[in-house]
């Protein structure tokens, strides 16, 4: 029998700076170089702003306060095992020195909504961009 698993929960956020916002660049489960919204899983016992707040500290060194949800997608890719609920935040960066804090990101800049329509987004931003 195989192993049931749950959906993870996610937290993506939007680091406005003027009128930009913070993108990171990841290599994913099919190999491909992505541009991302910056997050990750949600701990057990943690809020969800909780979460937001610890991951872009580890992510990119940075301090955050959240402003607004935005709203959450579902995304599934039964192909690479992925389930997961993201819940999107707006925030703004308390500090300008971005610190990548994992191997797995390759890079980090800040892009006009105008310059995201023409990256390479994961599906669950191109979701989000749809509605900016």
């Amino acid at each position: 029998m195989s192993k049931v698993r749950a959906p993870r929960l996610v937290v993506a956020v939007l680091i406005k700076k003027g009128s930009k916002f913070l993108l990171i660049k990841e290599e994913l489960e099919d190999k491909k170089e992505t541009w991302i919204i910056p997050g990750g899983g949600v701990d057990f016992g943690e809020s969800l702003e909780q979460a937001a707040i610890r991951e872009i500290k580890e992510e990119l060194g940075l301090d955050i306060k959240i402003t607004k949800f935005i709203k959450f997608h579902e995304s599934v890719f039964p192909d690479f095992n992925y389930h997961s609920v993201i819940f999107f935040f707006l925030a703004k960066s308390l500090s300008d020195k971005i610190k990548i804090g994992e191997e797995k990101i390759l890079d980090a800049q800040y892009f006009s909504v105008k310059q995201m329509h023409k990256l390479d987004l994961v599906d669950s931003a191109q979701w989000l961009l749809k509605g900016v």
